[in-house]
């Protein structure tokens, strides 16, 4: 017996598969289906055959009638034509041959019948005998034309006329007959087929219903019921409860293979987590020198792996905190120290610098008494620097009068020796009027008295110009002399006067600089301040952190007393 395989795994189907009984349920519903759906096709073949053969043989039998008709009304009308002579029969003749032409429709509608070919042949010979009837019927009619009734009555009422049509009306009715008899059989035919695909189909639909059932019965209990357990079972799953009982059985089926598997799951979920609570729980307590034992499969490896990687890493983790908070506990104990020790020499530092605040101040103090001494000193040098200037142009001017004054005495000088010539020519004139007064006598006694004068005023005139040229001179020499002094004056005064400019320059100098260095020196002093306030708070920083030191080596000795509680 062939077995199926699982689509899923390949596996064969063992007996109380699910699956395979619903395949074969399936399979048997499917057949019948097929079945029914063929039956239900070959009876709608065969209603509408025994439709067709009850139409076709209605229509052959109202077909073969209207020809019977449509030759019978031809003869009818052409034997009442030829016993009264009546132009009536001759219109219904002609009419019935021209316009209902009973016979063509008739013959129409049997070879649209699909009639048979000996049924054909028996059609045939009618119409042959029929149209061997027309030329007694046409000489009937022209005889009756002529007036020759007892003519015309011999042609259609004569034992040729007579004989052929009995033939003609034998002919058809066993043709009549055998096309009824062979439709009526093809009815029969179908008649029966229909009943026996009725009760085929009423059997097959019959089984369809039981299969139906079965297929709805084995869905309820072998599906429906289980899955409804399950789902049941993997809600309490979902919601976190392992200890919910499945009422259902493990089996080789495919229900029974998912209650072992839900059994399996719930199993191994549950040593998982209770593996990893101990786990979690030791390490709670500081014990990471735990291990994973249980088996975990399929995508709870990660978590195995994960948990594992944690473990390690939280063991490394721990041991280097252990390590770090001993070197914390000894850095602690160093920093302490340390920060004493900044305390005391921030202490001295904030000292040092309060000393140096006020050197500091007193020194800028100094500077700017300094500073004022000097801008004193500026104010009385540029003063002196302008009584130099003005003396040196003074001395210019003196120097310019002395200069007039030696070229007044030259002049003078000139003068006076123009005088000393005057007085020598008046003391000739004298000496030419005292002699020419001597050869005058008496005469020239008074002329004599005026030269002795003009004389003696020419030797006083002489002796002024030489006590003049003397002073003159003398005054020439003290001219030379002041101008050569003036000029050293003036030279010294130039020397003096670029000293003053200079030493006004050094002093603005010396006042720029004290300015700039007082100003230095406030920076300092704001600098200075600064750095007490910046020493002032490290030294109560240091305290602080001497404080936090000492907490913090507490704290470090709590640490590592902490940390020795763990387990790597």
């Amino acid at each position: 017996m062939e077995r199926s395989n699982d689509r899923a795994t390949g596996e064969p189907l063992g007996k109380n598969s699910q699956v395979g009984r619903l395949m074969k349920i399936v399979r048997q519903t499917n057949i019948s289906l097929i079945l029914g759906v063929v039956l239900l096709v070959l009876l709608f073949i065969v209603s509408v055959g025994y439709v067709n053969a009850a139409h076709d043989e209605l229509e052959s039998s109202m077909f073969l009638n209207q020809y019977r008709l449509g030759s019978k009304a031809l003869t009818t009308a052409v034997q009442s034509y030829a016993v009264t002579g009546d132009k009536v029969y001759y219109d219904a003749y002609m009419k019935e041959l021209e316009t209902d032409k009973n016979r063509d429709i008739a013959w129409a509608g049997l070879e649209a019948n699909n009639i048979r070919k000996d049924e054909w042949d028996s059609m045939n010979e009618i119409a042959a005998l029929s149209n061997g009837l027309v030329p007694l019927e046409q000489d009937a009619m022209a005889a009756v034309a002529q007036g020759d009734t007892e003519s015309a009555i011999t042609f259609v009422f004569g034992s040729e006329y007579r004989s052929t049509i009995q033939k003609i009306n034998e002919l058809t009715d066993i043709t009549i007959e055998k096309i009824q008899k062979r439709l009526e059989t093809s009815k029969i035919m179908f008649l029966t087929a229909q009943i026996v695909c009725a009760l085929a189909f009423l059997i097959g639909f019959v089984w369809l219903v039981m299969e139906s059932m079965r297929t709805i019965r084995f869905s309820r209990n072998e599906l429906l019921e289980p899955i409804i357990k399950v789902s049941e079972q993997m809600s309490s799953l979902a919601d976190g409860n392992l200890h919910t009982e499945l009422d259902l059985v493990a089996d080789d089926s495919e229900v029974g293979k998912m209650v072992a598997s839900i059994g399996f799951m719930k199993n191994n979920l549950a040593e998982i987590i209770e593996e990893i609570s101990l786990v979690l729980e030791q390490m709670g307590l500081g014990n990471y020198n735990v291990s994973i034992v249980k088996n975990y499969v399929g995508e709870y490896v990660q978590i195995k792996d994960s948990l594992i990687q944690i473990i390690e890493e939280m063991r490394s983790a721990v041991k280097t905190i252990k390590q770090v908070a001993d070197e914390v506990d000894s850095g602690s104990v160093q920093l302490a120290a340390a920060a004493e020790d900044l305390a005391v020499a921030c202490t001295g530092q904030a000292t040092q610098v309060s000393d140096l605040m006020i050197l500091l101040t007193d020194l800028s103090d100094s500077i700017e008494y300094n500073e004022k001494e000097a801008e004193e000193a500026v104010k009385i040098s540029n003063l002196a620097s302008s009584t130099l200037v003005s003396g040196a142009q003074k001395m210019s001017e003196l120097q310019c009068a002395m200069q007039e004054i030696n070229e007044c005495s030259e002049q003078i000088i000139a003068v006076i020796s123009a005088i000393s010539d005057i007085g020598d020519e008046i003391d000739m004139l004298s000496l030419n009027a005292s002699i020419e007064s001597a050869r005058a006598g008496e005469a020239g006694r008074g002329f004599a008295v005026v030269a002795e004068q003009v004389k003696k005023l020419a030797e006083a005139s002489q002796s002024a110009v030489g006590q003049t040229s003397e002073l003159i001179k003398r005054t020439v020499s003290s001219v030379e002399v002041g101008t050569r002094i003036a000029n050293e004056a003036a030279q010294n005064m130039e020397e003096v006067q670029m000293g003053a400019e200079e030493t006004t320059y050094r002093i603005n100098g010396i006042v720029d600089k004290l300015k700039k260095e007082i100003e230095e020196i406030s920076q300092i002093n704001s600098g200075i301040n600064v750095v007490a306030g910046i020493v002032d708070n490290n030294s109560a920083t240091s305290e602080e952190t001497a404080a936090v030191s000492e907490e913090q080596k507490d704290q470090a000795a709590a640490m590592v007393q902490l940390m020795s509680k763990f387990r790597v």
